[in-house]
């Protein structure tokens, strides 16, 4: 009698079915240490279970209340205050802008100041001095730096027939000397002739071929072709002006021995 009793002990209903929260494991053949996976899944995937409709309308209430306005209100305020924390550093110091010139914009101004000087026939930091057996010749008075304008050669601009019919004349006569610079531009010869006394002291500047520190540069001026002296290295207070004639001619060397230094 009391083996009939124990067994007709009832026995709880999960031994014989699975609860409903387990019956996506059900015929899987899933080991009862994966269970607690499987249920998690069952949430997740919104499996209308008793277990999990309430978690399911919790995930629908936070994403009503994340997409709401207030929310992304609130969360584009916290933006800007965010953007409004990240200071530049120029939002405390001001800007420096630079106040150098463009290199072109310079070379504009110089050559504007060169022409103006040429035109107007400035002549600044020259000064006329009696070398002794080299005669006169001209000094600088201020410092010039390489690149500088020094002076024009100033004198009559004729064309190559002109000056080889003075030249003849001022060979004839050896009260005059040899100011008679040639050059060539656009293709065409030119002489500058500064034999006459005019008061200028491009013509008085002395050659040399070793110590020169001028040189000679053409300049075009309202179509007119003009020969300047540029210092071709700092020039200190002082120091003789000089440069190359340029002169290599034969006869010139023999009349002018001093061509050769």
């Amino acid at each position: 009698m009391e083996d009939l009793q124990k067994d007709s002990t009832p026995s709880k209903i999960n031994e014989f079915f699975p609860s409903s929260g387990k019956k996506n494991c059900v015929g899987k053949a899933i080991s009862e240490d994966k269970m607690s996976d499987c249920e998690t899944i069952s949430k997740i995937n919104g499996v209308a279970s008793p277990d999990n409709r309430k978690g399911t309308n919790n995930i629908s209430k936070a994403s009503i209340v994340v997409n709401s306005p207030r929310a992304k209100m609130n969360k584009k305020k916290k933006l800007v205050e965010t953007r409004q924390d990240n200071k530049l550093l120029t939002d405390y110091f001001p800007v420096r802008r630079s106040s150098r010139k463009p290199k072109s914009e310079l070379e504009k101004e110089k050559k504007a100041a060169i022409e103006e000087k040429v035109l107007k026939n400035i002549e600044e930091g020259l000064e006329v001095v009696d070398l002794g057996e080299k005669g006169r010749g001209v000094v600088a008075t201020k410092h010039f730096y390489r690149g500088d304008f020094v002076v024009e050669y100033a004198g009559d601009l004729i064309d190559l027939s002109t000056a080889k019919k003075r030249e003849k004349e001022y060979s004839e006569n050896p009260d005059f000397g040899c100011y008679m610079y040639y050059f060539v531009h656009r293709n065409r010869n030119y002489c500058i002739d500064a034999t006459e006394e005019s008061g200028r002291l491009g013509r008085l500047i002395n050659h040399s071929k070793t110590a020169g520190n001028c040189h000679t540069k053409l300049t075009e001026i309202n179509n007119k072709p003009y020969l300047m002296l540029i210092a071709s290295r700092d020039i200190a207070v002082g120091e003789e002006l000089l440069y190359d004639y340029g002169d290599r001619n034969k006869d010139s060397l023999e009349s002018h021995p001093w061509l050769k230094s």
